[in-house]
């Protein structure tokens, strides 16, 4: 007998009848726990699959999840299945191969997402918001560096220690373009070794991506509560959503996505070789540049645009919720966090983010930024685990739209963040 299908039906799970889903999950759960996965990328994005997509047909079920956390419950519901031991560890690595491992489906994602979103935008607004995106940035900087200088204090910590193992890990863009080389530039300053400043800074490190992530979802909220100031994922006043974005008029080819894809590979790999030149700047932030100039100057046609755009269509639709699963499974750590919970510890940390988002919330409205969307980018993004934290603090906010922006912040931002602390280190150790 065949299985009845209705498209619209609100029982299906990704978009396919529940039984059928059902079938396939059951399949890849057996696969699992007998060890049977196949340790290839046909593995690893079967259990994303089957985890995430379940996940959130269950979490669009609950209605006070959906107004509230949304999608970001999937990767929190992941972790913790994880810190409880339900998944295996061979799944686990296999996973891991698939999402952050050589395979690299969040680089792949996250390429899609850069080149997609700049070259979909309307060319005026990125010249006006881009011209003027580094004041939220600079907002959020000088507001986290002074409150949580003058508070510490009060917490019973030095300037000194606030700002090289509170502020800097924080702010500095992640493990490996902020936590790591930050500890070397310590060493450096002081002669003594570069593990032992690295101890200190992981774990203000850990609390602000998770500060930030908490972050996405209150403001996503507060956009709700006071629509005047959102731009609903458009982050320059004036512009509607959809002035905000450059229309095309084509049809689309099944090839286009093959074009697409290409072009965005390209893209990434070019700043891949420019950032092998200039260590201290991450491999994104010249495929941004790359990507801005070629859209301000015009040079791909009309046509190859909207092959990019398309295939950064088809990423955000059927991979997000993939890639959710699969950082959750992988990359979220409850255990570290739990680690670092002492009262003052955990207060300052959520000080530092907090300033930051103000700040650049302020700062961005000055320049005829959405407060919002100018917090969500130059703030919580300034303060996330970098690119992987742009991913979680860009679904927590449901502002996905918005990764170019939001990986100037880890990126460059970052590398802005190394250079003060490298001043302040000379001065400080």
């Amino acid at each position: 007998m065949m299985i009845q299908y209705d498209e619209n039906s609100k029982m299906n799970i990704m978009k396919m009848p529940m039984v059928l889903f059902v079938i396939f999950a059951a399949i890849t759960a057996v696969a699992v726990y007998m060890e049977k996965l196949p340790n290839s990328l046909i593995g690893g994005l079967a259990v994303c699959i089957s985890l995430g997509y379940l996940l959130y047909f269950i979490i669009g079920k609950i209605s006070i999840l959906q107004k509230t956390i949304g999608m970001a419950a999937v990767p929190f519901i992941c972790a913790f299945l994880v810190y409880k031991n339900l998944i295996p560890e061979s799944a686990i690595e296999i996973v891991n191969n698939t999402i952050n491992g050589k395979t690299d489906v969040l680089g792949f994602y996250v390429g899609a997402l850069l080149c997609g979103s700049i070259l979909g935008m309307d060319r005026k607004m990125l010249i006006k918001a881009g011209s003027r995106y580094f004041v939220p940035i600079a907002g959020g900087i000088l507001v986290s560096y002074g409150v949580a200088g003058l508070v510490g204090r009060f917490f019973g910590y030095s300037f000194r220690d606030v700002v090289l193992y509170i502020v800097g890990p924080i702010m500095g863009g992640g493990n490996g373009a902020g936590a790591v080389p930050m500890s070397e530039i310590y060493a450096n300053a002081s002669g003594q070794a570069a593990d032992t400043f690295y101890s200190k800074m992981l774990p203000a490190m850990t609390l602000g991506n998770w500060f930030a992530i908490f972050g996405g979802i209150i403001l996503k909220n507060l956009g709700w509560k006071f629509p005047k100031l959102t731009g609903n994922g458009t982050l320059m006043k004036g512009y509607s959503e959809k002035d905000a974005g450059k229309t095309y008029d084509f049809t689309l080819r099944l090839e286009d996505l093959g074009i697409g894809c290409f072009a965005t590979a390209a893209f990434v790999i070019f700043g891949r070789i420019i950032a092998s030149y200039v260590p201290m700047i991450h491999a994104y932030a010249f495929t941004i540049i790359a990507v801005a100039l070629v859209k301000i100057l015009g040079i791909l046609p009309e046509r190859m645009e909207y092959c990019v755009v398309q295939w950064y269509q088809f990423m955000r639709a059927n991979v997000t919720v993939i890639i959710m699963a699969g950082v959750g499974i992988c990359m979220f750590d409850l255990a570290s966090l739990f680690a670092v919970l002492s009262p003052g510890y955990v207060v300052m940390c959520l000080i530092v983010v907090a300033a930051a988002t103000i700040g650049a919330g302020a700062a961005g409205m000055l320049v005829k930024f959405f407060f919002v969307e100018a917090g969500i980018t130059a703030g919580l993004c300034m303060c996330n685990a970098g690119g992987n934290g742009d991913v979680y603090v860009l679904t927590a906010a449901e502002r996905m739209e918005l990764m170019s922006f939001a990986q100037i912040s880890s990126r460059l931002g970052g590398a802005i963040i190394l250079v003060i602390q490298s001043l302040l280190a000379g001065w400080l150790l």
